[in-house]
């Protein structure tokens, strides 16, 4: 999953910056997240996948 809103993220040309600041997040945060770091929320996901504008099946 980590590695999947990483790439979906570049594919949309979105910064992990710009990524972290739509979430109200830090960015540190969202890398770990990326990497597999840190275990997401689930309202986290949800809230990823809709500023991706995708759902969160293709995360998985």
């Amino acid at each position: 999953m980590e590695n999947k809103i990483a790439e979906i993220r570049r594919k949309k040309g979105i910064s992990q910056t710009e990524l972290a600041e739509r979430l109200s997040i830090d960015r540190t945060h969202l890398s770990k997240v990326e990497t597999g770091k840190v275990r997401p929320s689930t309202r986290l996901l949800e809230r990823i996948a809709a500023q991706l504008g995708v759902t969160m099946k293709d995360f998985f």
